[in-house]
């Protein structure tokens, strides 16, 4: 069906100063927060105003109809054109990718990017990890110089990883105001998690509560999901891992799997592992999607009963969703096939 397209002229500064810092543009513009009427589109500058440092700047769009592609204009900057889709309504057939830990070598990241633009996609979850280290600025405009061209074309989904060292520009840039939380897709749910708490300020006391909000948050979230058609989890740790040195792991991302049996989860997106897994329990898929740029590790120790396949490569994941079901394809960055199943 041939859709609309809506080109929108709108921007959160005005043309005069964009057109100043045009030349200090270092990320974007991309869309955050897409959902079936509204995005949020944000672009990334350094010295914006005359002050040092990278900030995010962004507006908002609203009014949009659902289930179709939109571009939108950002005045004043020269390339400053992004594309994305909204959510559809209802009962949809759409594919997204999942990717993660692009942390660094980045001409394996460029290569993964490569290929995603290469597959039908709505939209892009991240696992998380995106830089080396999140506080340091200067990574920033390299992760957003190698992923522009996606960025351009998708709406975008992340979750924090370690690396990300819980960096208040996670949220500056990413218009977030919490570490976790969940949006639809058709009659899809997706709640994105945070796993990282040893990043947490405070004692050990202030973490685990913290832990404890978020679970209760999650189960509320879950609850309140049951009438869509499937329900998707990212959380950048794995609960369950092919990796003999990260089994001895003590982050409590294990102690969500009987929520994810109790509420019907489809399937759980994690990074943190560099590699692809995929681990079966109880009618709960695990996807480990690490494959993203950051040093390969080892699948030494797959786990009896659960571990479906394991390799230690560079990887993506493409997902489609039909109603209730699910076709997912892992693939290394030359396009072949690592994996496909259904369910």
């Amino acid at each position: 069906m041939l859709r609309r397209v809506f080109v929108v002229l709108a921007a959160a500064l005005p043309v005069a100063q964009l057109a100043s810092a045009a030349d200090k543009l270092v990320g974007g513009p991309f869309v955050v927060n897409a959902g079936p009427n509204s995005a949020t589109v944000v672009w990334i500058l350094d010295g914006a105003g005359g002050k040092p440092g990278l900030s995010a700047q962004k507006t908002t769009l609203s009014g949009l109809e659902p289930g179709s592609a939109h571009s939108h204009v950002v005045p004043g900057l020269a390339d400053g054109k992004v594309r994305f889709r909204t959510a559809p309504l209802g009962q949809a057939k759409f594919p997204f990718v999942v990717y993660g830990d692009t942390r660094s070598r980045h001409d394996v990241h460029r290569r993964v990017v490569e290929a995603i633009l290469k597959v039908p996609a709505d939209f892009v979850i991240h696992t998380g990890d995106m830089v080396a280290d999140g506080r340091v600025e200067e990574q920033w405009p390299v992760f957003f110089s190698i992923e522009k061209e996606l960025l351009s074309r998708l709406a975008f989904f992340p979750a924090l990883g370690n690396h990300e060292h819980n960096t208040p520009k996670f949220y500056e840039f990413f218009d977030r105001s919490q570490p976790y939380y969940s949006f639809d897709w058709g009659a899809a749910h997706f709640t994105m998690l945070f796993s990282d708490i040893d990043s947490l300020a405070g004692g050990g006391d202030a973490k685990r509560k913290f832990w404890e909000e978020q679970k209760r948050w999650l189960e509320q979230d879950l609850e309140k999901s049951q009438g869509a058609s499937l329900r998707f989890v990212t959380i950048h740790h794995p609960p369950f891992s092919a990796v003999k040195s990260r089994q001895g792991d003590t982050n409590p991302t294990k102690e969500l799997v009987p929520l994810y049996e109790r509420y019907k989860v489809a399937a759980v997106f994690s990074g943190h592992d560099h590699n692809y897994q995929h681990h079966l329990k109880n009618g709960v898929h695990y996807v480990v999607s690490g494959g993203g740029g950051a040093p390969l590790y080892l699948v030494d120790a797959p786990l009896r009963g659960i571990t479906v396949k394991a390799e230690s490569v560079e990887n993506f994941v493409q997902v489609t969703v039909d109603g209730r079901q699910v076709r997912m394809e892992a693939r290394r960055p030359n396009g072949s096939l690592i994996e496909g199943f259904g369910f």
